[in-house]
């Protein structure tokens, strides 16, 4: 059984943001560790005769295809149940408990927005500790305790309206071991969905480039009534598979899941410099729709989207910003030797102050070579290069303030030992504007396209 497909995002249409977005930089992510996605990952095929010898809680279910294959009957909510178990216990050393009456995740469709993240919001941040907020974590706690397996440089803080529901995940994350890496919060004020602001908030020590949380994320309700659940399950070729139970709170809200993010829009406007990524599943390609329209309003300044299939079910992933880009990166064909003496002669020459971060230092984590670099003038402008031009001489004094600071890194790339790759990312306080047109001068410098 194929368990799941991931979609990577293509370009992002031109209607999908307003015109004043800028193009984007590449952001993958040159130093991706893969030797946690090795161990913490899910097999392209299951099988269950297999997993149950691991697993032997999940034996009773196993229907018999033929004497060499085994499958499960999918609409017993407690096959499912205990499926999920099994996997989580086998492919990801979580152990936890899935109530009757709690909603059971889809473990495959719950990495996949993981993985998403991992390759399209993660790879803007300096390498190294970050938080993620968990929108409605559900008693499974199953985004955080996931994250902590397949993002070990991410930490979790889990909310919920429903006490039952935060009463079992924390007991879940105590039995995992991982109290220091997750918070679970009860949000006893239901006309928000982002209670930053509400005592005893467990607000992390971390910095993710000026904001509190790197991201948060959010598997919404979908539906606004158990007549639309029913309406839309009939409305899926062949008959579904799975036989869903859940609180009322985790299916259902006023006005569906359209509502729920908007209003989770409207929120992430006023905690726009809390939060560097606001990031949700989206379950109606009509209410992405509705979506991205309504981000235009409202002052984003980058926009990204995915699409995530599980079987028949497909699931859209939306992601924005209010901070300016702050990564970018290049490819380099030549040594990591050539490209960092390469790159500090351009700062050298651009008037740039470059600084070696030593070991131990906030800009040395991650693997490569780390700088500091401070601008005190846009010395990579024409603007400036015409002003000095008619004044006959720089007027760089000693005491300005910085108009530009950021990190380089310098690395190398595993697959050609005669390439190399340049990552800068923009200090908190700064300009992305400036960091992007010192990144254009690099690139046309390289003669890259």
């Amino acid at each position: 059984m194929i368990m799941s497909e991931l979609i990577e995002p293509g370009k992002r249409s031109r209607s999908a943001s307003p015109s004043s977005f800028k193009k984007r930089a590449r952001v993958d992510h040159p130093d991706a560790d893969s030797s946690c996605i090795q161990l913490c990952n899910l097999p392209d095929e299951i099988s269950y005769r297999a997993l149950a010898e691991k697993y032997p809680e999940l034996k009773p279910y196993l229907v018999a295809e033929s004497s060499q294959r085994s499958t499960l009957d999918f609409k017993n909510p407690d096959a499912v149940r205990v499926l999920n178990q099994a996997l989580l216990s086998t492919y990801f050393d979580l152990h936890i408990h899935l109530p009757s009456n709690s909603l059971c995740p889809t473990i495959a469709n719950r990495l996949n927005y993981l993985k998403w993240l991992s390759a399209n919001i993660l790879p803007d941040f300096i390498p190294g500790h970050l938080t993620g907020l968990d929108i409605g974590t559900g008693a499974s706690c199953i985004y955080p305790l996931l994250g902590a397996r397949y993002l070990p440089q991410c930490d979790f803080v889990g909310t919920d309206i429903n006490e039952d529901s935060v009463t079992i995940a924390s007991r879940n994350v105590d039995r995992n071991e991982l109290q220091s890496r997750i918070k679970v919060f009860l949000n006893t004020n239901r006309l928000t969905t982002l209670p930053l602001t509400t005592p005893g908030f467990p607000l992390p020590e971390t910095d993710a480039g000026g904001a509190s949380f790197a991201f948060c994320m959010c598997n919404p309700p979908f539906y606004e009534s158990i007549d639309e659940r029913q309406r839309l399950r009939q409305m899926k070729r062949g008959t579904p598979g799975l036989n869903t139970t859940a609180k009322d709170d985790e299916l259902y809200t006023d006005g569906g899941e359209e509502s729920f993010l908007s209003g989770l829009v409207d929120e992430s406007a006023i905690h726009n410099r809390r939060i560097k990524w606001f990031t949700t599943m989206v379950g109606k390609k009509s209410t992405l729709s509705i979506l991205k329209t309504k981000l235009r309003g409202v002052g984003v300044k980058q926009v990204r989207e995915g699409v995530l299939i599980q079987g028949r079910t497909t699931r859209w992933v939306l992601a924005w910003s209010f901070f300016g880009q702050g990564r970018f990166y290049l490819d380099v064909p030549q040594s990591p030797d050539e490209t960092r003496a390469w790159l500090g002669q351009v700062m050298k020459e651009m008037s740039i102050d470059t600084v070696v971060a030593e070991a131990g230092s906030s800009g040395s984590v991650g693997s490569g070579v780390w700088y500091l670099c401070t601008a005190v003038e846009r010395t990579w402008t024409r603007k400036w290069r015409r002003q000095v031009k008619a004044a006959g001489v720089e007027t760089r004094t000693a005491d300005q303030e910085p108009v530009l600071r950021f990190r380089a890194c310098v690395t190398s790339v595993a697959s050609s030992r005669s390439a190399s790759s340049i990552s800068l990312y923009l200090e908190a306080g700064f300009e992305s504007n400036d960091l992007m047109g010192l990144f254009n001068n690099l690139r046309r410098k390289l003669q890259l396209p």
